[in-house]
């Protein structure tokens, strides 16, 4: 393989690489954050890891 080609394949691979992780992180934010707002009804007795993140003082 010529030099020009092992670069241009590194550089595929580290763009590939930042989507993946900024697509898992995104995700991670979505699962924490409500669109409605947030819930934080404690008179449930749900417990607090089902909770939101910002019902848990995190």
């Amino acid at each position: 393989m010529s030099l020009d080609r092992v670069c241009r394949m590194e550089k595929l691979l580290s763009i590939i690489s930042i989507i993946i992780c900024a697509l898992s992180l995104g995700g991670c934010l979505a699962s924490t954050t409500s669109p409605v707002g947030i819930n934080c009804d404690f008179s449930k007795e749900k417990p607090l890891r089902d909770m939101p993140l910002d019902c848990q003082g995190r």
